[in-house]
C-alpha cells in the first residue's frame, strides 16, 4: 500500500486512542474531509474559479506573444535567402531577443500564478480552519481530524494537550543524563 496513504491512516486511527489513554478521559473526535469541503463550498469554488481565470488569461496572453514570435521566425526563414548577411544577422538577433522575452514572460506568468495560488490556498485554509474550529466547538468535539490530509485540529487544548507532561519528561531525562555524565567524570578522575 502507498506510504502516503498509510501514515495519515495510522495517525487517523491512533490519535483518539493515544489522547484518550493519556488523559484517562474520553476524547471526542470529529472527522471531516477538507478536499470535499473545499470543492463544494462557495469559498472554495470562487477561489478555484479565480485561479482558473488567471491561468486562462495568462495562457491567452502567452499564445499571442508566441504566435508573434513564430510569425517572425517563419518570415525570417522565408526571406533568409534574399537578405544580406548583415540584415539576416540583425533579423536573427531580433528573433533571439523575442525568444528570450517570451521565455522570461512564461517564467513571470508561472511565478505570478504560483504566488496567486499560494495566497488563495492560505486564505482558504484559514477559512477552513476557522469553520472547523467553530463546528468542532459547537458539536462538543475535542479534536477534529481531516481524513483527506491527516491534519488534526485541536479544539479543546486543555483536555488533550500533553505539553506540560512532555516538558516534565524531557527535564527528567535531561537530569538523568547529566547525573550519569557527572558520575562518569568522577569515576574517570578517581
Amino acid at each position: 500500500m502507498n506510504k502516503k496513504i498509510l501514515l495519515p491512516l495510522a495517525v487517523l486511527l491512533a490519535t483518539p486512542a493515544i489522547l484518550a489513554e493519556k488523559k484517562d478521559t474520553e476524547v471526542k473526535t470529529g472527522y471531516f474531509n477538507s478536499a470535499i469541503i473545499v470543492s463544494q463550498s462557495k469559498t472554495g469554488k470562487e477561489t478555484f474559479e479565480a485561479i482558473e481565470k488567471k491561468r486562462t488569461n495568462f495562457a491567452a496572453e502567452f499564445k499571442v506573444l508566441n504566435e508573434s514570435y513564430e510569425k517572425q521566425v517563419r518570415d525570417l526563414q522565408a526571406k533568409a535567402s534574399t537578405l544580406s548577411v548583415t540584415a539576416r544577422q540583425k533579423a536573427e538577433q531580433e528573433a533571439m531577443r523575442m525568444k528570450r522575452e517570451l521565455e522570461a514572460k512564461a517564467r513571470e506568468y508561472e511565478e505570478e500564478l504560483k504566488l496567486a495560488m499560494n495566497q488563495a490556498q492560505d486564505k482558504l485554509f484559514k477559512e477552513l480552519s476557522d469553520a472547523v474550529y467553530e463546528c468542532g466547538r459547537k458539536e462538543g468535539y475535542d479534536v477534529m481530524h481531516d481524513v483527506a490530509t491527516g491534519r488534526v485540529h485541536i479544539i479543546n487544548q486543555d483536555k488533550v494537550s500533553s505539553t506540560a507532561e512532555i516538558v516534565s519528561s524531557m527535564n527528567k531525562n535531561y537530569d538523568v543524563k547529566v547525573a550519569k555524565g557527572s558520575g562518569k567524570k568522577a569515576t574517570a578522575a578517581a
